[in-house]
């Protein structure tokens, strides 16, 4: 191992950044499973298949903590993004990464549901999530690209603050103590959104770490906190979930627990994934290249769940389970199908840019 990959993995920030397509991966499917996993554990003749099926149906109900993830990966992202693009470039490029999946989506789901034309433009110029509610059609993407355009001006003034962990408490603060005064105020469903901030700006100050620290070392005392906040963070969930213990305000206007597992999970996957790639490095890239796969077109399997299996899911499900086919297995061809389909979307919008980039630049060669 080189002196450079030694130096990564001593570096917590920077492994996050090195296995942001593995994190990713993990927090895709987590979603998947949350939206479509078919119980398999319920009913069970034995005492311990009780205990495996309240596991089971843990992991699947907090499953939508993978969005948490998700906006903490997104804060980080547009770090590295901002310093190495001019704005235009970098609104072009996160906008076109997002949009243009979203509307090839939007076009299927209004096919498939017989949308009118005014609810296809409610829904894909965002006008449904801030006026009606956010769960009218994919209010990850119309939220992602709310947080996209307001990140300059925010990282203006945090790239300008000598003390960026003072700016991002000074941020957070402002945000809580704004969710407590809109709790009465604000339309509710939209706190799915508000709540979502925190990590968001908590990424930024991450990938501020991972560009500007690069001497850090993270030592094993390090790892145990990191442990401890993600083990504590899963308790708090289960009282929030099934125990509706809620901390300032109720459990839908203030999740608290998601802020640390978000904040904990990408550090212990990285440091895992690096662990392994280091004492079995064949199985280590292996792992690394499948999941890897996942983070690629993790936005894709979130729209081709809402755009077709929101739809479908039924009737697939009873087809399938005709054959008598048990619910696991059920589930992983449901996952198979919602990959290939979400692989398909991915490879089409990639190969429609490389066109419009050859295409132009066919005419830039055309006309000097």
């Amino acid at each position: 191992m080189d002196e450079k990959s030694t130096d990564i993995s001593k570096n917590g920030f920077k492994l996050i950044s090195k296995y942001r397509a593995v994190i990713m991966g993990l927090a895709a499917i987590w979603i998947h499973v949350y939206h479509v996993w078919i119980h398999t554990l319920r009913n069970p003749a034995t005492g311990f298949g009780t205990v495996m099926s309240n596991v089971e149906s843990y992991i699947v109900t907090i499953g939508n903590c993978g969005v948490d993830i998700f906006f903490l990966m997104s804060g980080i992202g547009l770090v590295y993004a901002i310093r190495k693009e001019p704005l235009r470039k970098f609104y072009y490029r996160r906008i076109r990464r997002v949009y243009f999946p979203f509307l090839i989506a939007a076009i299927l789901s209004a096919v498939f549901e017989k949308w009118s034309f005014t609810t296809f433009l409610g829904n894909v110029s965002g006008y449904s999530f801030y006026v009606k509610d956010i769960n009218t059609y994919c209010w990850f993407v119309p939220a992602v690209i709310t947080l996209y355009l307001f990140f300059p001006l925010y990282y203006l003034v945090f790239n300008k603050t000598k003390k960026k962990l003072v700016c991002t408490a000074v941020a957070l603060l402002a945000w809580l103590l704004l969710n407590i005064l809109l709790t009465d105020v604000m339309r509710f469903d939209l706190f799915g959104f508000y709540n979502r901030i925190p990590v968001f700006l908590i990424g930024i100050f991450f990938g501020y770490m991972a560009q500007s620290r690069e001497d850090l070392v993270f030592k094993a005392k390090h790892y145990v906190l990191l442990i401890f906040l993600f083990i504590a963070s899963l308790v708090l969930l289960y009282i929030y979930k099934f125990r509706y213990f809620s901390v300032l305000l109720t459990q839908e206007k203030l999740v608290v627990p998601a802020i640390p597992l978000a904040v904990s999970y990408p550090f212990l996957v990285a440091k895992l994934m690096d662990i392994i790639e280091r004492r079995i490095p064949g199985f280590g890239k292996a792992l690394n290249t499948v999941l890897s796969f996942w983070g690629k077109i993790s936005l894709e399997m979130y729209l081709i769940y809402t755009c077709f299996l929101v739809t479908f899911f039924s009737p697939i499900v009873l087809f399938i389970r005709s054959y008598k086919i048990p619910p696991f297995f059920i589930n992983l061809i449901v996952f198979c199908i919602t990959s290939v389909l979400a692989w398909l979307l991915y490879m089409a919008c990639s190969y429609f840019f490389k066109l419009v980039g050859l295409i132009g630049k066919r005419r830039e060669s055309a006309e000097s």
